[in-house]
Order: C-alpha cells, then sequence, then structure tokens
C-alpha cells in the first residue's frame, strides 16, 4: 500500500522515514564507518548500510502525534538503558519491555500498513492538503473528506491502544543483560515471539534471564534464535563474526 506524500520540499517537516528500530539503536552496531551489515532474506545479499538506511524504516505509516508524542518517551527511557549499564536490580526492567512492545507494533504495521477506516453517517471535511499537514503538525486528528479516519491516525493510536495490551504480558518481565565473550550478537529486525533485545556485537537484554557471561555455543544457539526471528532482515556489525549454530 502506498503512502502519502507530504507537499513538495515538506514545508512542515513531517516524518517520511519512520524507524520500526531507532537509529540510535541500530547505531550501536556501526562500525567506525557508520555502517552495519544487513543480510536480506529475500536475496541472500549482504548489503552494508547506515543507520538511516530505508532498510530500517515505514514510510509515513503512523502520525506525528505518535512520531514525536508519546513513542519519544518510550524510546528515550530505552536508550538510556543501552546508554548506561546498570545492575539488575537498579535496570529499568518496564522501560526494556515498553520498548520491545513498540517495537513489535512498528514492525508489524510496517508488514502490514492500517488502511483508512470508514465512519457511518460522518461527511468529514474538506481541508486542503496543508491544512491536513497543518493539523497533523499540530498532533490534531480529523477526518478526510471520505468520511475516514486517515491510515495514519488509526495506526498511531492502534500502536499505542497496543503497548498497553501487549504490557499485560510483558510488564512483569525482568531483563538479564548477557555478555558475549566470544563472538557477537547480531540482530534481527524485529523480536515477535522471544524475549530479546539485541544492543550491541557483544551485550543484550534477554528476559527472563540474570545477568551473565555466555560461551562461544550459546552466542551460536541465540544467533540461531534471532535468525528464525527475522522476516525481512538481520544484522550486525560483522556477520562474519556471528556464530550461528
Amino acid at each position: 500500500m502506498s503512502f502519502q506524500k507530504p507537499r513538495k520540499g515538506n514545508p512542515l517537516q513531517l516524518t517520511v522515514d519512520q524507524h520500526f528500530h531507532t537509529a540510535h539503536a541500530i547505531d550501536q552496531f556501526s562500525d567506525d564507518d557508520g555502517y552495519v551489515e544487513v543480510f536480506d532474506l529475500n536475496s541472500g545479499a549482504v548489503l552494508k548500510r547506515r543507520k538511516r538506511a530505508k532498510v530500517f524504516c515505514a514510510k509515513r505509516n503512523w502520525d506525528e502525534r505518535a512520531e514525536r508524542g508519546y513513542m519519544v518517551s518510550i524510546e528515550s527511557q530505552f536508550h538510556d538503558q543501552i546508554d548506561n549499564h546498570r545492575s539488575f536490580a537498579d535496570r529499568d526492567h518496564r522501560a526494556i519491555s515498553r520498548y520491545l512492545a513498540l517495537w513489535r507494533l512498528r514492525h508489524r504495521f510496517h508488514l502490514e500498513r492500517a488502511s483508512a477506516a470508514p465512519l457511518n453517517g460522518v461527511t468529514g471535511e474538506c481541508l486542503s492538503q496543508e491544512e491536513q499537514e497543518i493539523l497533523e503538525k499540530k498532533h490534531v486528528g480529523y477526518v478526510n473528506e471520505l468520511g475516514q479516519i486517515p491510515s495514519r491516525q488509526l495506526a498511531g493510536a492502534q500502536i499505542q491502544i497496543g503497548i498497553d495490551q501487549i504490557m499485560v504480558g510483558l510488564g512483569g518481565v525482568r531483563w538479564g543483560l548477557l555478555y558475549a565473550g566470544n563472538g557477537d550478537f547480531l540482530s534481527a529486525d524485529c523480536y515477535h515471539e522471544f524475549c530479546f533485545i539485541p544492543i550491541s556485537p557483544k551485550y543484550a537484554y534477554a528476559g527472563g534471564f540474570e545477568d551473565r557471561s555466555l560461551a562461544y555455543d550459546q552466542v551460536a544457539e541465540i544467533n540461531k534464535k534471532s535468525i528464525a526471528s527475522a522476516q525481512e532482515f538481520y544484522f550486525g556489525n560483522t556477520l562474519s563474526a556471528c556464530p550461528v549454530a
């Protein structure tokens, strides 16, 4: 499904390329030149891509209210956890769980874009594209001329509601910090079943574990699960340094 392009020049600087996994998190895997290696499951090719490459993004899939609103605090709290390693007792486990929920939902809407939702008995407003963009920039919802809730607004709201629903199951999860002493972790494009978040080539959060160091064969087993979790690609700093069982 295509996305609605903003007006020429994007004068209100609406976000078009939206990361389902944050650029900051991806950057933890970057080499000295700012690249990660991406294995494309469709072509079998290994690609070198920067953190803001299109492969990591959806195209204007949720609205600015979501992108610049509630998603920011979830991302910021998670970034604080990966930038500042804390003890198991002092770790913000809920912040990690909320980020995984956000990642899962954004990735789901990346794979299956929402459609506009018709409202019975509502005629809608004949707003110009400029007027629509002004409202979106101000985080104000509207009904389009067809009497529909635009797909971006719907996705933004459904993701927000979905996070609370997922947190019913994830709210009690405690996250251990795993260290890959030998070999590196790779990361799937998302983890929908596996409670696992690689945060660098050497570190990963694992739900239900205590902090621990892993042997080479254990890293290989986890990387195998990451590859099985991937739907379009997986990535790492240097994929040849990532053992796979």
